[in-house]
C-alpha cells in the first residue's frame, strides 16, 4: 500500500495472507457430496457456502462475495457447463476461479469445461488431500493475481506523484529565478527558503552567491564566504571539480540547461547521497547570458523508494512467472493424465482378443500340418479315389491350398505380434511416474513414441514415408521420470513432422522422394562420461532469428489457430532442465532443418 503525507511518500509493503477472508462456494445436488466437501474444506479453515443448483449458486453470487467455486458438472436443470457460462458472462463474476467436480464414470469433455474458463477438475469420489491442494493452489494464484493488478496500479500512481512532484519543484525552481531579478534582500529570502541547495556563477564558473542549504552542504558558515570562490576552492575532489566545470562550459557554450543530472556524492562525514542537478544559463534583460544557476536536490530518498518500487515490480514480475508455469504444469499434467488412463485402457482392452489370437495360432497350424498328413495317408493308402474326389480336388486346388494355407496362418502370427509391440509401445508411453526417478531404458521410451506416431511417419498420397534414423549407443539404465521424458520425445518428433508438412508444400511426391524427410535420433555417452547426450535432427525449413528467440517461450506458437498450444517446448525444456538437472538446447539453420540436444546427468 502507497500513502502520501504531505511533501512524503509512504511505502506499506505488508504482504496479505493469500488465503484470509475467502469464501468456498460448493455447488452440488447431492447432500452426501456438499456435506463431506463442506466439512472439509470448513476443518481446513475456510468459510463455505453452499448452492444445490445452478440457479441457487447463481443467486448467491448476487449478493455474496466468493473467491472461488466447486462446481458439479451433471446437475438437474441447468448443469454445470451452463451455470459456468453464465458466471463468466457476468462482469462481476467472470474472474472468480472455478473447479468442475465429476465422476470417474461419468464421460465430461474436459476441454469444453477449460474452454468455458474453468480451472481444474476435482474427481469423485473425493481426495482430501487433493481437494484441499487444488482449492488453495487455485485461491492463492487468483488472489496473487489480484495483488498483482493492485500493486500495478499503486506503481503508476506513484510515477504520476513523482511526475508531478518534479514538475512542481521545477516550476518553483523557475519562480525563484525570476524573483532574482527584483533586489537583493528579495534573492537571500528567496533562495533561503526553498528546501533545495542553490548556488550561481559568472561566466568563469566563479561563485557568485548561494543559498543557506548549500553553504551547510559544503562546509561554510555563512553564504557570503562562497563568493569568489571556485569549485576547486571547495571541500571535494580535483577530479569532482573538473566534472563540474565541464558541465558548465556546456551549459555556457550551448546556451541551453541541463537538467536532472543524477550523481552520487560523498559527504564529509562519510554519508553516500543522491543529488539531482539542474543547471540553467542566466540572462539579463536583453538575452545575454552572464552567468550559471545550480539547484541541487537531495533525492536519496526518493531513489530508495524508486529502488524498493523495482524490486517489488521484480519480485511481481517472478511471481507472474511462477504462476503461469504452475498453471502450465496443472493443464499438461491433467492433459498427460487423462492421455495416459486412455491408452493404459485400450492396451489393456486389446491384450485380452490379442492374447487368445496368439495363443490358438500355433495350435491351428498343428492341426493343419495334421490334416494334410491325413489326406496325404489317404492318398497313400486309395490312390484311386472316385471321380467326384477327383474333380473336388482340382476345384479346390488342393495343393495351392496345402502350400498357401500355412502361410495364410503365418501372416496372421506376424499380425498379432505386430499388435502386440504396438500394445508394449502404448504401455511404455503411458507409464505413471513415480515421486522419485526411476532406472529406465531410454531406448524404449523414444521407440515407443516413434511407435505412437507411426501412423504420422508412413506414407500418404503426397508425399512418402519420413524415415527415421537410429544411431543408438549402449546406454545403462537411466534414473528419470520416464512418463515426463516421453512428453520430450513426442514434443520434439511431432513437431519436426509439422515441419515436414510445413516444408513439403509446392513440393511434388517425386521431388520429395528424390530429396526424401528425414529425422535422425543418434543416443550417446559424452567424452567424460558423465552426461547422456540425444541428438534429434531433421531436415525440413529450420528456424529464421525471430522464431530462434521465441521457441522457448510460454504460449508462443508458429503454427495456425487449433494446431498448437505453445505450451510443448516450454514444457520439454522445464522438464529436462528443472526436473532432471540436464540441458536442452538446439541449431537450426534456415533451410537446412533443426537439431535438439537433450543432455542429461548420468
Amino acid at each position: 500500500m502507497i500513502k502520501t503525507s504531505g511533501n512524503s511518500i509512504i511505502f506499506d509493503n505488508h504482504v496479505p495472507n493469500l488465503l484470509d477472508n475467502g469464501i468456498v462456494l460448493i455447488v452440488d445436488d447431492v447432500p452426501n457430496n456438499l456435506k463431506v466437501l463442506s466439512d472439509t474444506l470448513a476443518d481446513a479453515g475456510f468459510e463455505v457456502a453452499i448452492a444445490t443448483s445452478g440457479e441457487s449458486a447463481l443467486q448467491q453470487l448476487e449478493h455474496t462475495s466468493v473467491s472461488l467455486i466447486l462446481l458439479d458438472v451433471m446437475m438437474p436443470g441447468m448443469n454445470g457447463f451452463e451455470t459456468c457460462q453464465r458466471i463468466k458472462a457476468n462482469p462481476r463474476t467472470q474472474n472468480i476461479p472455478i473447479i468442475f467436480i465429476t465422476a470417474l464414470s461419468e464421460s465430461v469433455n474436459k476441454v469444453t469445461g477449460f474452454e468455458l474458463g474453468g480451472v481444474d477438475y476435482i474427481t469423485k469420489p473425493f481426495q482430501q488431500s487433493e481437494v484441499l491442494a487444488r482449492v488453495r493452489t487455485h485461491l492463492q494464484i487468483y488472489q496473487l493475481s489480484q495483488s498483482l493488478e493492485a500493486r500495478n496500479l499503486e506503481l503508476q500512481q506513484v510515477n504520476e506523484q513523482l511526475e508531478q512532484r518534479v514538475g512542481e519543484r521545477t516550476q518553483e525552481l523557475c519562480t525563484s529565478v525570476e524573483a532574482l531579478k527584483q533586489t537583493q534582500q528579495l534573492l537571500r529570502l528567496v533562495f533561503d527558503t526553498v528546501p533545495q541547495w542553490v548556488a550561481w556563477k559568472n561566466l568563469n564558473s566563479v561563485y557568485l552567491g548561494c543559498n543557506e542549504g548549500f553553504a551547510k552542504i559544503i562546509g561554510l558558515n555563512s553564504p557570503d564566504e562562497i563568493v569568489g570562490k571556485t569549485d576547486y576552492d571547495l571541500s571535494i575532489t580535483e577530479e569532482e571539480a573538473d566534472l563540474y566545470r565541464s558541465w558548465d562550459r556546456r551549459v555556457m557554450e550551448s546556451g541551453k540547461a541541463e537538467l536532472h543530472i543524477i550523481e552520487q556524492s560523498l559527504l564529509a562525514d562519510g554519508q553516500q547521497i543522491w543529488l539531482d542537478t539542474n543547471k540553467m544559463p542566466l540572462r539579463d534583460v536583453n538575452g545575454n547570458l552572464f552567468g550559471i544557476l545550480l539547484v541541487t536536490e537531495d533525492i536519496t530518498k526518493r531513489q530508495q523508494a524508486q529502488e524498493e518500487l523495482k524490486q517489488q515490480k521484480q519480485n511481481l514480475e517472478q511471481a507472474l512467472v511462477e504462476l503461469q508455469r504452475a498453471q502450465m504444469q496443472l493443464v499438461q499434467s491433467e492433459k498427460m493424465s487423462a492421455l495416459g488412463n486412455l491408452v493404459a485402457g485400450v492396451a489393456h482392452e486389446i491384450n485380452n482378443p490379442i492374447g487368445f489370437l496368439g495363443g490358438n495360432i500355433q495350435p491351428a497350424l498343428d492341426h493343419i500340418k495334421d490334416m494334410f498328413g491325413l489326406i496325404d495317408l489317404y492318398q497313400q493308402e486309395y490312390s484311386s479315389p472316385s471321380g467326384i474326389i477327383q474333380d473336388e480336388i482340382k476345384a479346390i486346388d488342393l495343393d495351392y491350398i496345402r502350400e498357401d494355407l500355412p502361410k495364410l496362418v503365418g501372416s496372421m502370427k506376424e499380425g498379432v505380434k505386430r499388435i502386440r509391440d504396438i500394445s508394449t509401445s502404448l504401455r511404455t508411453f503411458s507409464r505413471a511416474d513415480s515421486d522419485r526417478p526411476v532406472a529406465c531404458n531410454i531406448h524404449d521410451g523414444i521407440d515407443s513414441t516413434i511407435m505412437i506416431l507411426k501412423h504420422r511417419l508412413k506414407a500418404s498420397e503426397t508425399r512418402p514415408e519420413i524415415q527415421v534414423i537410429k544411431e543408438y549407443a549402449q546406454l545403462p539404465l537411466i534414473e528419470c521420470f520416464a512418463g515426463q521424458l516421453n512428453q520430450v520425445f513426442m514434443n520434439i518428433l511431432a513437431n519436426a513432422i509439422d515441419a515436414f508438412e510445413e516444408s513439403n508444400i509446392g513440393r511434388s511426391f517425386a521431388e520429395i522422394k528424390d530429396n526424401p524427410n528425414y529425422i535422425t535420433i543418434i543416443t550417446q555417452i559424452s567424452d567424460d562420461k558423465q552426461k547422456l547426450i540425444i541428438n534429434i535432427k531433421d531436415n525440413a525449413n529450420g528456424m529464421n532469428e525471430e522464431v530462434k528467440q521465441k521457441i522457448f517461450d510460454h504460449l508462443y506458437t508458429t503454427k495456425g489457430v487449433g494446431k498448437g498450444t505453445g505450451l510443448g517446448l516450454a514444457i520439454a525444456r522445464q522438464i529436462v532442465e528443472e526436473t532432471h538437472g540436464g540441458k536442452l538446447n538446439f541449431n537450426s539453420i534456415l533451410g537446412q532443418g533443426t537439431e535438439f540436444i537433450i543432455e542429461m546427468k548420468l
